[in-house]
């Protein structure tokens, strides 16, 4: 069992700044879903600092 939540969010992959382990450029590889930048949630920490991106995604998109 996966203890993770990995999204895909659709954003300009070039505004992000990016730390290892918690978001991921996959602009330029092949994946399932529509999002460039992808955002893997390990604890409630993770969701704390993840919730900023996914407002941005939902209000540009």
């Amino acid at each position: 069992m996966k203890n993770h939540l990995t999204l895909s969010l659709k954003l300009d992959s070039s505004t992000i700044d990016y730390e290892d382990g918690f978001t991921r450029d996959i602009s330029k590889i092949g994946h399932y879903g529509t999002g460039d930048v992808e955002i893997t949630i390990k604890n409630r920490k993770d969701y704390e600092k993840a919730k900023a991106l996914l407002d941005r995604a939902y209000n540009e998109n």
